[in-house]
Order: C-alpha cells, then structure tokens, then sequence
C-alpha cells in the first residue's frame, strides 16, 4: 500500500484504522497512541494551507514503543514483522560403518558356558566347585534268624575200628534253629569298585536220630559253631546312578570253620559222642538289583534283591567214641563237593545327616534264604536248608 498523503494525516490521527483480527493488546495500544494526538479540524487545516505549501506533521515519537512493534511513522501494514524461529536444521547423515574385519578362529569358537560361578582367580574357582567325594568307608552289622536243616556223618569213624564191621554210614538231616551275627567293612573309590570284608558267627542247635548199626534208632542232641570270613569285589553301574534301578556285580571267596558236637545214649554201651571239625573253601559270584520308592534330600527308601551262587570243597575230619569202651576210634576223614546259593530280599531305609551328607545311616530288613547240596562219596547227595528273617544296620562316611 502507499503511503499516506499529508492531506489526509489529520483524519488518521482522529479516525483510527480498522485492524482485521486485532488482538485487545492492540486495540487498547491504539486508544492510548490516538487519544495521545492533537485534534485539529479536518476543513480549518485546509484552508489555511494549501497543498502546495503544507508541510509534513512532525514526526511521531515512539522511543516510548516497546520493542518488537511497528513504527508509529510507517504504516501498519509496512510494519516489520517479528522473526519466527526457524526450524531446526536436520541432523547430518551419518557416515556408513565401516566393514567388520574378518571374525577370527577365537569368536567362531565361542568359549564354553559359565555355570553360575564367576571365578577371578584359579584358587578361587577350585574353592568354589562342589567337592566330588570318590571315597567311601561303611560299617554294619547285621544279624539272621535261621531254621531249617542241616548234614550230619555217622559211623564213619566207628566202621574204621576191628569191630566195627557192622556199623552202617549214613547222613542224618536233622532240623536245626540258628542265629548269626555278622558284622562287614566297606571301601569304596569312585563310587564304583568296592571292596567287602565280612565275619559272621553262628550257632545251630537241634536233635538228631541216630542209626549207627540194627534199629533202633536214637535220638541225639547237637550243637553246631560256624565262623565265616568273606572278602568281594563289588562292582556297581555309574550309569545307573541317580536312576529308580541300580544294580551291581560281586564276586570272591568265603573260608567257613565249623564244629560239631552230637552226645546220645546208646543201650548197654553208655554215652556216645561225636566230634567233628569242617572247613570250607567256596567260591562266590552274586548279583544285586534295587528298586528307589522314595528319595528326599535326606531320605531314600528302596527295595534289593540279592542273589548268589557259590561252589568249594568241604573237608571234615569227623571222631567218634563210646564212653565204656577202651577202644581207640580213627579220625574219619570226609570230603564232599558242595555248592548251592544264598537268595535275600529287603527293604532299604537311609538318612543323610548333616547338610553335606558326607555321613549317611541305613538299615535292612527283609528275608534271607540259603540252599546247599552236599555231596558223599558212595552214598548220594543231600541237602541242606536255612532261611528266616534277615536285619542289618550301619553307617557310611563319604570323603
């Protein structure tokens, strides 16, 4: 727009200019600038100058404008505008990365996982790691409650006198009752390999009948003392550690040292008696399954089967003697072949005490069962049987 003529300037200083879309800071600026000018009619002003020589009205004094609004000499259209800000500059483009170097033979090859422990140091790693136990010490004790019967020899040292033609060998199976008490030592490397040590004593007790030449028959008592000493190797399955089923493998020997004392009373002869001495040499191989039905942190109930074979020799030096005769009666010497096998069943209860479980309690109970057969030269075989309840108790040391 043009700016305003000097023959108008009256009028704009009496007249205010409409705004469009004036704000109320403006309107009331404006009312303040228009009643602050001097009021001069418009037709008095034009007749005492004319166009010609009229001169511009004096300048407007705005040093009293706040900064940032139009001059009061320029119109307000010409007015200088206020500075928008400016958008802010986008951010410059990155630079590519640069190529990754060719991975080396360490990052294909990752290194293996940590396993919760963060070890600075290889002292402090070994102190952290779970102490392996591969040695194992146990010690038990255990006792069986036994009947059934047992081999006896007669006349086998009274045919060997002068007289004795007459006297008839046999082998009495006469019922016994026994009790045994054992106790065994246990060491164990690696959990795997052990070694057993076991004693057992026992003592049978019972009557026998008697045919040492025409009937009848008499009836004795006998006392039986027995001494087993049994080393094995055990071996059980790693692989089966840990699992509902274990299993193991044994094998050794066994020496038993047994004596046998029988007394009657025979018609017109008096007191007889027989004194025998035994030892035997076996051979053992046996097996062992269990069966877990409970497992805690400290407790662990199960079921084993056991089971064994054995075959030995058996020497028996057996004397026989009369009370009322002043005979002297040779020492029979006997030897059999035997074999036979042991048969258990229990049921296993153990306690762990302590946090570590370095040391563990257990205890068994079930039932145990033996079969042999015995063999006589020129009168046969014969066998013998025991069986009954079975208890063993005892404790074990892991380091």
């Amino acid at each position: 727009m043009p700016a305003a003529t000097p023959a108008l300037a009256p009028a704009l200083r009496t007249q205010p200019r409409p705004v469009a879309h004036a704000s109320p800071l403006g309107s009331a600026f404006l009312s303040l600038l228009l009643s602050s000018l001097p009021l001069v009619p418009i037709a008095a002003h034009a007749q005492a100058q004319s166009p010609a020589d009229a001169t511009p009205p004096p300048a407007l004094d705005d040093s009293d404008m706040p900064p940032g609004y139009p001059s009061l000499n320029a119109p307000w259209t010409a007015g200088t505008a206020r500075k928008s800000k400016a958008p802010p500059a986008a951010p410059a483009p990155e630079a590519a990365p640069k190529p990754a170097p060719p991975a080396t033979q360490e990052q294909i090859q990752p290194p293996p996982p940590e396993t919760g422990v963060q070890a600075s140091t290889p002292d402090t790693a070994a102190s952290l790691q779970p102490r392996i136990r591969k040695h194992e010490l146990s010690a038990s004790g255990d006792f069986f409650l036994g009947q059934g019967n047992v081999t006896m020899p007669f006349g086998f040292s009274l045919s060997g006198t002068s007289g004795g033609a007459n006297i008839i060998k046999s082998v009495a199976k006469p019922d016994r009752t026994s009790d045994y008490f054992g106790g065994t030592l246990s060491y164990s490397y690696g959990q795997a390999w052990f070694l057993d040590l076991a004693y057992a004593h026992g003592t049978s007790s019972g009557n026998a009948d008697v045919l040492l030449g025409s009937p009848p028959t008499l009836t004795s008592a006998f006392t039986i003392n027995d001494d087993w000493y049994q080393a094995y190797i055990r071996y059980t399955f790693p692989g089966l550690r840990g699992k509902r089923f274990s299993a193991y493998l044994r094998a050794g020997f066994s020496y038993v040292q047994a004596t046998l004392s029988d007394t009657t009373t025979i018609p017109n002869l008096g007191l007889y008696h027989q004194d025998d001495k035994t030892d035997d040499l076996l051979g053992n191989l046996g097996f062992g399954v269990g069966y877990s039905l409970y497992a805690s942190r400290h407790v662990r109930l199960g079921l084993q089967g056991e089971g064994e074979g054995f075959f030995g020799q058996r020497s028996q030096k057996s004397t026989e003697g009369l009370a009322s005769s002043t005979l002297q009666f040779p020492t029979a010497d006997i030897s059999n072949d035997l074999y036979g096998g042991i048969v258990r069943l229990t049921l296993r209860f153990e306690y762990r005490l302590g946090s570590s479980g370095a040391f563990k309690l257990f205890a068994d109970g079930g039932f145990q069962g033996k079969f042999t057969v015995i063999n006589y030269s020129g009168l046969g075989s014969f066998d013998e049987m025991l069986y009954g309840p079975y208890v063993k108790a005892g404790v074990r040391y892991s380091f």
